[in-house]
């Protein structure tokens, strides 16, 4: 018993340290510009690796008492509680490790949207991880599990062998230090949150598997006056849409509707070089060089491009599966759908939303093999339907491409850059030394759809189709290539220029084409198509801005938590949601960071449009 006990107080502070250490990792990722602030920085980690290993300290304890009240059967007792210290210690190692490779790629912890993604099914797969990644995983996996196991088996050998341990006397005294102190580090992290200090909360937004204390009936008890906001919900209630019955005129002939939508597609990518046949259809349409999407996440790009709406609705939409009034004005006039993914239409989960009733029968989700394999399946089948269909009938067509979703897929022959990186290992990434090899996978991917465009606009040629079609092409949102310090899109608070800035072209029968330099959002889409299918409805009654030709005051865009508003010289951002404490962040239009003060001049300044922001985030709530 002895023995045992010494083994595992060596091998509890090892493991603490290994996990002080891996929460070292995270501190690059903390602004720190006082001592005070690096002291809390360092006074959290050492916290916060106690409270990791605390569980299976707790446990492991348990367990040896009933080994110490069980003599019969000690020795087994023991032998779980060692195997317990070693599963539950793996298990903690890995989770840490696993919210750190999360943090290095896209800067959040494991959360909400994480969870989400491991749940819903097509969720896994919508990350476009490769073998390799896959692999390398599993390997890690298994190497953290042994590594815990060689450890526990090496503090055995040396406390057996060489009696070597950790005093008994150090050993608790640092555990009741820990223990005593771990209130006071959750005490200064809710005082923050009341007296908005936001300094010290973003020290400890870096922390793992934060507490995130809050004790407001406390200090408000005590007479300390709040400087901290309170939180923010929008969009939260029965929805009520649209707000009137939309009335429509009949028209004499209804134009076909072909709606095209590419994965993380930014305007830089329309390009004669990249995507000719974009550019050749951009050059006979209306092309708007100052468009962007509604967030930075797919759900949200197509919320706002369907329903014309912000992101906040989408849990209310999704929730209460509410379809889109374009496509419920569709369906009256007769339209004959066509709907293809190349990945799912369960995630994101369109199926409770944007093709809520819809048939099965003309939704097809290919999700199995390239994702390039897939775009072009798809587009052949949209052919195929196309040819098929009942004539003398409209017919909307809608296909999500997947290429150009990391790791950005595309066939050899396909690849206008050559020096690319040849295999996506997201477990093993170095993404200072390889971005633009990275960057040059998702040029090729962008230029496989082109192609597929391509093949598809000879068809409607060749079928003298366009002068009865509108074409619509886009993104759901952007993509980042380390630009402003990330990679990819969704980062929580930040919403920078290319992970927001989309193409739109829009190709309508009988209109000349022009280039829009005006800035226009994808909450206008649903206004100006309805303009065509005869809706006499104003747009405020079913979405939140008028059509293409109406110049915006500002720029709404969102993400599952965060809201930002956009004027022509500032990015205001604050979450809409009670998963974070409520606090603005500023930066310029060209994602600059502002200095303190300037944050709350800016933030001054824009508070009637935030307050216009969250008066349209009620619109569409019943009161």
């Amino acid at each position: 018993m002895l023995n045992h006990a010494r083994q595992l107080r060596l091998f509890f502070v090892v493991s603490y340290l290994i996990l002080f250490s891996i929460t070292c990792l995270f501190w690059p990722y903390a602004k720190t510009d006082s001592n005070w602030l690096n002291s809390y920085l360092f006074f959290s980690s050492a916290i916060y690796a106690f409270l990791y290993i605390l569980p299976a300290l707790v446990i492991t304890k348990l367990i040896d008492l009933v080994a110490f009240f069980n003599n019969r059967y000690e020795k087994k007792w023991l032998l779980v509680s060692r195997q317990v210290a070693w599963i539950l210690t793996s298990v903690i190692f890995l989770a840490l490790y696993a919210d750190y490779e999360i943090y290095t790629l896209y800067e959040y912890h494991f959360n909400g949207f994480v969870w989400n993604l491991i749940i819903t099914p097509g969720g896994i797969d919508a990350l476009g991880s490769t073998i390799s990644t896959k692999v390398t995983i599993a390997t890690e996996v298994i190497a953290i599990i042994v590594f815990t196991y060689l450890l526990m088996w090496l503090s055995g050998r040396l406390v057996y062998r060489t009696h070597f341990t950790v005093s008994r006397r150090v050993y608790i005294s640092a555990l009741a230090i820990l223990l005593l102190l771990a209130p006071l580090e959750e005490s200064v992290y809710a005082y923050s949150i009341y007296t908005g200090k936001d300094d010290f909360i973003q020290v400890s937004s870096v922390i793992p598997f934060h507490l995130k204390s809050s004790a407001h009936s406390f200090f408000k008890n005590m007479g300390i006056e709040q400087g901290g906001l309170k939180k923010l919900r929008l969009a939260h209630g029965k929805i009520h849409y649209p707000l009137e019955t939309i009335a429509t005129e009949p028209l004499a002939t209804y134009p076909n509707i072909i709606m095209l939508v590419a994965e993380s597609f930014r305007w830089d990518l329309l390009d004669p070089e990249i995507t000719p046949n974009l550019w050749k259809l951009s050059q006979k349409s209306l092309t708007f060089d100052n468009h962007y999407s509604g967030g930075n996440r797919t759900r949200m790009g197509l919320l706002s491009m369907f329903y014309g709406i912000d992101a906040p609705y989408w849990y209310g939409f999704q929730q209460q599966k509410i379809s889109p009034v374009l496509l419920n004005v569709l369906r009256d006039k007769g339209y004959q759908f066509d709907l293809h993914t190349s990945q799912s239409f369960d995630y994101p989960e369109l199926r409770d939303t944007v093709f809520h009733n819809m048939p099965e029968s003309v939704m097809e989700e290919l999700k199995d093999g390239e994702p390039w394999a897939r775009d072009h399946q798809n587009i052949s089948h949209v052919i195929s339907n196309i040819d098929t269909r009942v004539k003398n009938k409209p017919f909307y067509s809608f296909m999500f491409f997947e290429s150009t979703h990391a790791p950005y897929a595309f066939p050899e022959s396909m690849a206008i850059r050559k020096d690319y990186l040849k295999d996506m290992n997201y477990a093993d990434l170095n993404l200072r030394d390889n971005i633009e090899q990275i960057h040059n996978r998702y040029i090729n991917a962008a230029h496989t759809i082109d192609a597929e465009v391509g093949r598809l606009l000879n068809y409607l040629q060749e079928n003298k189709l366009l002068d009865d079609t509108i074409i619509l092409f886009t993104g759901d949102h952007g993509e980042e290539f380390m630009e402003n310090g990330h990679w990819g899109h969704g980062h929580n608070e930040m919403f920078p220029e290319q992970q927001i800035h989309v193409p739109l072209i829009l190709s309508i029968p009988g209109t000349k084409p022009e280039h829009i330099r005006h800035t226009t959002s994808h909450i206008q889409i649903p206004a100006t198509l309805m303009e065509k299918l005869g809706v006499t409805t104003n747009a405020d009654k079913y979405a939140l801005a008028d059509d293409l030709n109406s110049i915006l005051p500002y720029l709404v865009v969102g993400n599952y938590n965060y809201l930002s508003v956009i004027d022509n010289n500032h990015k205001i951002t604050f979450p809409f949601t009670s998963t974070d404490y409520f606090h603005y962040t500023v930066f310029t239009r060209d994602d600059q960071s502002v200095n303190a003060d300037e944050k709350q001049e800016v933030i001054k300044q824009i508070q009637p449009l935030i307050d216009d922001v969250t008066k349209d985030c009620q619109r569409f709530v019943s009161h």
